[in-house]
Order: C-alpha cells, then structure tokens, then sequence
C-alpha cells in the first residue's frame, strides 16, 4: 500500500518526525514537501536535526496571499498524487500546505488522513481555524490529541464516531525523545544563566500587523528591564519590526529563528516562555515550563483549563500586568510546576496501527 504525506511548515516537519521513519518501515511512502517554509533556518535543519530523509518531491511554493498559496499547491499536489496513485494522504494541523493536501486528494478521491485533528479556537478570524474545520470535514480518519478534540467533533460537531481516534499527540513523543538533548550548553551563547531569563515568539499573521506587533515588542521592552529576554525572531516578524523601525529595548537578545534542539534546550531551561505558538504551548506543558499565551484564544484550552499555561491576550497593559505578578511571586512557579499533567506517549505507534488495519481492510474488499 501508497502512502503520501505532504507537509509544508516547520511544525509539521516536527510534529510527523516520529512517524514519518514509522510509516516508512510499514507502507511505501512517499514524502511531499509544498516549500511553505524554505530557508534553511525553518526548513532544513530539522530534517537534518531530526534525521530525516530527503522528500520525494519538493514543490518550492514559497510565500504568497492565501489564496496564491493555496492555489499554486494545489495546482502542483494534484500532478504529484496523479501520477503517484497513493492509496492514503495523510496530512497535519492546521496549515495551507495541510488544507491543499486534504483538499486536493479529497477531490481525487483518495482517502485523507488528519493527524492533530478536532483542535478548535473557536475563533474564525484565524486562518488556521478555517482550516482544521475544512479539513476535518474533508478527512476520513481523524486522529484527535486529547479528549477535547475528541469531543470537538464527536459531540460538538457530530462526526461519526468510527472515523475519530483518540490517539494522543505526536509532538509529545517528538519533545520527549530530545528531552535527554535538553542541557545548559545551549546557555553558554547567548550569556544566560538557568532560569534568569524568558523565552519569546511571536509570528502569527494577526499578531504581525504593525499597529499589534508595536504593543507587544512595547510590553516586552518594559519587561526585559526586569529580566533578559531571547527572541528568536520568525522571519514575518522579523520584517515588520526592521521596514517600521519598531524599537528594540538592548536587553532583549534578538536571534534568527532556531533548530528545534536548541530551541527546546533553551526552553527547557528558561522561567517561562511567552508565544503565540500552538506547537510550543504543548511542548512547554510537557518539559513543565509556564507558557503565557499571546492570544485571546486557543486550541490547547486543555492546559489553560489545567492551570499549566495562561492565555494572556496581546494588549500592552495586561501583558505587563501578568508578567509583574509572574515575577513577583514566586509561589506561583511553584504552583505551576506541581500541576501534573497527562503525558500520553505512543502518537505515533497508535495512528501507525489503525493505518496498518484500516488499509489492509481495504485492500481486502
């Protein structure tokens, strides 16, 4: 049996590299990059960090409006899976490069497989929530990380129940198979001490808008004079911030985007982090770093709910109201860290075998 994956993202390129080496030892497998995400700092090097092997087939989609984006991968998809015949797509999350893929097999008629599936802000000003809806409803194996997914589109949504598997989440077993990599050699670069500093992202398209972009680095400021800051800098923001000259206070470290072990080494060691990111709120839930969210919402309400992170919003005055408190109240760390949470391992193992099965099923009939 044909399988194709395609991806386009640095998420994603983490999120299935635990499966990715999986599904190749059991199906034929054939890897499509869309070329979303194209410089080496968002796109290679975790290939090369995470050991990957080479695509099949990279598109070299590049930037574009959402519309250009996603039309010119769908143009491309539909000429790889023509002449492939895979007999399952499988995508992940919540991206362009996940929408054209779902989209352009769905219509082929090839049976689609979402891996992070139900995720729900609720919140249809994001693109990315216009795409997990899309995609869900276009997919024919869901594979949710958590009970709330799950209920998403059982219960919410009222999918059928026999397509939606409660499988866990793949980039826990990605963060807890580098864990071991997690040291304080990463500190020695940028002159930073365990602890003595927090950890910043930033690269959603609704929080990059200039008016937005100039109340956060605002806040930020005001707080790297209470503690050091290391912001590595997606390239979106990154050229927000140099065409409007938006200030930069020197005591935030401003870097070019990281490799995931390094990233998640200085994560690992940092007080907290601050991020609009959905991939790096589950991975700080999991090496128990707080994680004050940049946003009015979010698809990870099961750790909000827990108490492990804190969804902060994007004004100037409550981000520095709620990062003061933070700082000022050490109880609270404490508080935070005794949060247990449940760490499922085994993503990649479970969507692998329900694979293995349905398809077999398949070519039985």
């Amino acid at each position: 049996m044909k399988i194709a994956t395609i991806f386009g993202t640095r998420p994603e390129i983490i999120k299935l590299s635990t499966l990715i080496p999986q599904l190749d030892m059991e199906f034929d497998q054939v890897l499509i990059h869309t070329g979303q995400h194209y410089s080496y700092k968002m796109d290679k090097i975790f290939f090369d960090e995470l050991k990957l092997r080479d695509c099949d087939y990279t598109l070299n989609i590049g930037s574009g409006t959402h519309a250009q984006q996603t039309g010119k991968m769908l143009i491309e998809l539909e000429k790889v899976l023509l002449f492939e015949k895979p007999d399952l797509v499988i995508v992940q999350g919540d991206t362009n490069s996940t929408l054209a893929g779902a989209l352009t097999a769905s219509k082929l008629h090839i049976p689609v497989a979402h891996v992070e599936a139900g995720c729900r802000s609720f919140d249809k000003q994001m693109p990315e929530e216009i795409n997990r809806i899309l995609v869900d409803n276009i997919s024919d194996y869901l594979f949710t990380p958590d009970e709330i997914s799950y209920n998403n589109l059982t219960c919410l949504e009222c999918f059928q129940s026999d397509k939606v598997y409660l499988v866990g989440n793949t980039s826990v077993d990605v963060c807890l198979r580098t864990k071991q990599l997690n040291n304080q050699e990463y500190l020695k670069s940028y002159n930073l001490k365990k602890r003595k500093y927090i950890l910043f992202t930033l690269h959603r398209q609704e929080n990059t808008t200039i008016e937005r972009l100039k109340e956060i680095i605002m806040a930020l400021n005001v707080i790297s004079d209470r503690i050091k800051v290391l912001f590595p800098a997606h390239l979106r923001t990154r050229k927000v911030i140099l065409e409007n000259k938006i200030k930069i206070s020197d005591n935030i470290i401003l870097t070019d985007p990281l490799g995931y072990n390094e990233f998640m080494g200085l994560l690992a060691n940092s007080k907290f982090i601050m991020t609009d990111s959905g991939g790096i709120q589950e991975e700080a839930a999991v090496l128990n770093v707080p994680c004050l969210i940049l946003r009015d919402n979010t698809e990870w309400m099961y750790y909000v709910e827990m108490g492990k992170n804190m969804l902060v919003g994007t004004h100037y005055d409550k981000i520095v109201q709620v990062v003061t408190d933070l700082l000022e109240n050490d109880l609270k760390f404490v508080e935070i860290e005794k949060i247990k949470i449940s760490i499922n391992q085994g993503a990649t193992e479970s969507i692998v075998a329900i694979l293995k099965k349905e398809l077999n099923n398949i070519k039985l009939i």
